[in-house]
């Protein structure tokens, strides 16, 4: 029994250790710089508190971008550090409502003894089925799950959503980066011409609902620039 227990010390050890040295600043820079090799990115005007915020007695901090592009009404990337209990970004790449292309959305959030990522398209199936199905042995890999409930309707059923330990940061990472590649080959040939603001608004609807509204952010930063922040991310 005691040789379990410095087993089990020595993994969470391990895990600990594996979590400290997560870059999440790099990866930031890694999704800024993926964007911008494919797409015209133009910077939108950001509230100066959204653009970067920290929490009460200076615990935690949010930074946040926004652009658009020719086939883009929205991107906005965001990194959350608040060490040790959560640090990460999150992405959402919202097209123009009338280019015919689903909305992706993706987050890589540093726990404090695992990892937690999700990337994945939202819409109609005709528009979502098939398109992450590429990276499927990839997302095996990393322990992909079907993602959370109360997206199921809209989500592909095909993205990555892992819970994986700290040491797969560089494969957990590889993974949202191939689907952000896989996503932006799709939006750059999409035909125009339809109308997507009601799947648009289901998007929204779901994410403002299950969104940082509800998590620590919201409590950290309070109800109102939460409330805002999902805006900002998601509407």
């Amino acid at each position: 029994m005691l040789g379990e227990l410095f087993e089990r010390v020595d993994h969470l050890r391990s895990e600990w250790k594996a979590r400290l040295e997560v870059d999440v600043e790099g990866m930031v820079a890694g999704i800024r710089a993926r964007l911008a090799s494919r797409l015209r990115l133009t910077p939108l005007a950001v509230d100066e508190d959204l653009q970067d915020r920290r929490g009460r007695f200076g615990l935690g901090r949010v930074r946040t971008w926004a652009f658009e592009s020719p086939e883009l009404r929205k991107a906005v990337l965001a990194q959350v550090e608040l060490r040790p209990v959560i640090e990460g970004l999150a992405l959402v790449l919202a097209p123009r409502r009338d280019i015919d292309a689903p909305v992706f959305a993706a987050d890589l959030m540093v726990l404090p003894t695992r990892l937690a990522a999700n990337a994945d398209v939202y819409g109609a199936p005709e528009r979502t089925r098939g398109l992450l199905a590429p990276l499927a042995a990839s997302f095996a890999r990393v322990g992909g799950t079907a993602g959370p409930a109360w997206c199921a309707r809209i989500g592909s059923g095909e993205g990555l959503h892992a819970r994986p330990s700290p040491r797969l940061v560089d494969e957990l990472f590889a993974g949202v980066t191939s689907a952000v590649g896989i996503y932006t080959d799709v939006l750059l040939s999409a035909p125009r011409g339809v109308d997507r603001a009601r799947e648009q608004g289901e998007f929204f609807a779901a994410f403002h609902a299950h969104g940082p509204r509800t998590g620590p952010l919201g409590r950290l930063f309070g109800a109102a620039w939460a409330e805002r922040f999902s805006r900002l991310l998601f509407e």
